[in-house]
């Protein structure tokens, strides 16, 4: 299939606009020294992080190693993945705006059933009072979220490939500052290396478990979920739906920035 101008104006355009909105991601003006999470995190005694750390640290592996049929289950994964497909064929055949909304649209709606979900289970949460216990309930709507997006995109997170590329964007979006930069710079080399079929070790380390829930911890921190205080009702529900977004805008640039470029490199492959 050979590119033409308009279809590749069409790529080109498209991936400048995603790029354009991660630069303003990355490059926000940062908060208040007293809202940053170093900060925060001096503030919190260390047996109270360390047991935090713990916790999403054995959450987080079990839900990401075994939850995966779970997470199907209480979702549509297999749904959006099929209407994906419809989409990716159309896109096959000719490059389209239209379809390129539509793309966005479902992966939209994917992510918005999470947060609706989400802040429900917060404010039920929150009336209860945050514990422990409830960690991987949130770990599992995060999760949903990010999966959701990844296939309204066309990406299975079933891949062992998808898998790494999840934990990149899962430490982007609740990073700050320069790391946040550097994880969105690991999430692109493993878009490149998939693409190009570059020889890369695609196993999920327990290095990289331990970092992952180290940030989330830290991060579930910053917006007060676990302090020693009771989060009450509302609340609750307000700062898991904080937490869900964070997770929508960095997933939906990073599949979508993958997606257009795949669709680039495939059809000027075809064409050359």
């Amino acid at each position: 299939m050979k590119l033409s101008s308009r279809e590749y104006k069409i790529l080109t355009d498209e991936i400048k606009k995603v790029e354009k909105a991660e630069s303003r991601l990355l490059f926000r003006r940062k908060k208040r020294k007293d809202d940053s999470p170093g900060f925060i995190r001096k503030k919190i005694p260390e047996k109270t992080y360390l047991t935090l750390e713990s916790a999403f640290e054995k959450a987080f592996r079990f839900i990401f190693n075994k939850g995966g049929g779970i997470i199907e289950k209480t979702s549509q994964l297999e749904k959006i993945r099929l209407q994906s497909e419809e989409f990716e064929e159309s896109m096959h055949r000719m490059v389209h705006e239209g379809t390129i909304k539509a793309i966005d649209n479902l992966a939209a709606s994917s992510a918005q059933n999470s947060k609706l979900i989400g802040t429900a289970d917060g404010s039920i949460l929150g009336i209860a009072g945050m514990g422990l216990p409830d960690i991987p309930i949130f770990l599992g709507i995060l999760l949903k979220t990010c999966y959701g997006i990844a296939a309204g995109y066309g990406f299975d997170y079933r891949d062992p490939k998808e898998k790494k590329f999840t934990i990149s964007v899962l430490k982007m979006a609740f990073s700050t500052g320069e790391a946040k930069a550097e994880y969105s710079r690991q999430c692109d080399e493993l878009a490149r290396a998939m693409v190009m079929r570059e020889a890369v070790d695609w196993e999920v380390t327990d290095e990289e478990i331990k970092e992952v829930s180290s940030i989330l911890a830290t991060d579930m921190l910053v917006a007060k979920f676990i302090q020693g205080f009771t989060v009450v009702g509302v609340v609750g529900g307000l700062f898991n739906y904080r937490l869900v977004h964070k997770i929508n805008v960095s997933a939906k640039l990073k599949y979508k920035k993958r997606s257009l470029l795949n669709h680039l490199h495939r059809i000027q492959t075809e064409s050359s």
